[in-house]
């Protein structure tokens, strides 16, 4: 009963799914949209955006999960594999870059788009998000890969606790230093360092979780005690629903990693209708180009267009279809680059 690949698939598309709510709804609605409920002087929009914040963790989960899979598999590769797996990805943002910060942003004459060479050169090499904010997690990402070889090494070597101990503080550490004392460093290039740094402590331990998940089947266990439970679907859905209520009592996004891997365990339990699940499978190959691409949409470009239907619901289907059109056409470019092992 570990995580199989459909799911992780599923996952993650609830993750980037998540992520949109996030950027759409969790902030001022009053000249943006019109929400549908209310509890209390926030809209409903409100706590489930708020709760979306956990998207970074989940996919982050899913990915130590799915890394360490591949590790235990064949460890002899897996290095190797890692910087094919790290060069697809660059290929991917790279036509996302090209697409929608250059030419995109020379048709409509958008100031910064694409900006000076030092801004769009820092931007190719994902060494800056300033084109896009989403795109902050993608060196993260990139270094977690890159390192996983030596992360896994160690987790095997090291007393479970004591690791998973030390990647907790050195969470709470990153976590402090992100939100409460990000500006240690005049200096331009110890601050880019730093930054790195504590991106990547934040980010350490939902991956590393993953991972140790799976090294002590820790998902297995919980499906197996949950299956014996009467109507588990519906009671995964109420500790969902719970989750979420405890977000909104704490609002920090110091405790997103700590939701996301129950959310993680709870949803695995909920048997989907065949059609949502045919849905999410199809969503499934969009979803680096939803992350990479969705800002520009309702933020960068077109921001009234998105925000135009006032209905919460229609304005995340708006954004979420105009996002899996943009991705198809990236798709087209991407595949016969990676098919012909161009540039990889």
């Amino acid at each position: 009963m570990e995580i199989t690949i459909p799911q992780s698939k599923i996952v993650k598309t609830i993750a980037i799914l998540m992520m949109l709510c996030l950027h759409l709804f969790n902030r001022p609605y009053e000249s943006l949209f019109q929400p549908l409920f209310f509890m209390g002087k926030q809209p409903v929009s409100y706590y489930i955006s708020l709760f979306s914040d956990a998207c970074v963790p989940i996919f982050l989960f899913i990915s130590g999960y799915g890394l360490y899979f591949k590790y235990k598999k064949n460890n002899n590769t897996f290095a190797k594999e890692n910087l094919t797996r790290i060069g697809k990805l660059y290929i991917n943002y790279w036509i996302v870059v090209v697409l929608f910060a250059v030419l995109l942003g020379l048709m409509l004459d958008k100031e910064g788009y694409p900006g000076s060479m030092s801004k769009f050169l820092v931007n190719f090499f994902a060494l800056d998000n300033s084109y896009n904010g989403a795109w902050w997690f993608l060196f993260t990402y990139i270094l977690l890969t890159f390192t996983s070889p030596i992360l896994f090494k160690l987790m095997h070597a090291c007393n479970s606790w004591l690791f998973i101990a030390s990647v907790l503080g050195f969470y709470f550490f990153s976590f402090y230093f992100r939100f409460y004392n990000n500006a240690l460093f005049t200096n331009p290039y110890l601050g880019w360092l730093f930054k790195q740094v504590y991106l990547y402590g934040i980010s350490l331990f939902p991956f590393i979780a993953g991972a140790m998940v799976l090294q002590k089947k820790g998902h297995s266990q919980f499906s197996e005690r949950f299956n014996k439970l009467r109507f588990k679907s519906l009671l995964a859905i109420l500790g969902i629903f719970v989750l979420v209520a405890i977000h909104g009592v704490i609002p920090n996004l110091v405790i997103a990693p700590f939701l996301a891997i129950p959310f993680i365990f709870l949803w695995n339990q909920i048997v989907l209708s065949k059609w949502l699940e045919r849905f999410l499978l199809w969503l499934s190959p969009h979803t680096t180009n939803l992350w990479l691409i969705h800002m520009f949409f309702y933020l960068t470009y077109f921001s009234e267009i998105i925000y135009a239907p006032k209905n919460p619901i229609l304005i995340f289907s708006w954004l979420l279809l105009w996002s899996v059109l943009a991705s198809f056409l990236v798709n087209f470019i991407y595949k016969p680059i990676v098919k012909k092992n161009i540039l990889i």
